[in-house]
């Protein structure tokens, strides 16, 4: 009968890292960086969609969302 084995890696990441981050200078990697990019464009175009009802149930205001549609892609708003 064989003896169980650990895999050579982690089966899960480590919950303080986020999945987006690796371990060399906390870098995102260039294919999450670009998903990351393309939601947000693509997360800002809906918001700048949305009518005076939707941001009141959303909790945003016509400035908040002026503000984040404003924002290039590749800024994030943790400035």
């Amino acid at each position: 009968m064989s003896q169980p084995h650990s895999p050579p890696f982690p089966v899960e990441a480590p919950a303080s890292c986020p999945p987006a981050q690796v371990r060399n200078r906390g870098r995102p990697r260039p294919f999450h960086l670009l998903a990351l990019w393309r939601r947000r464009a693509q997360t800002r175009a809906r918001l700048a969609q949305l009518g005076a009802g939707a941001l009141c149930d959303i909790g945003l205001t016509e400035a908040e969302r002026r503000a984040e549609c404003g924002l290039w892609f590749w800024r994030g708003t943790d400035r």
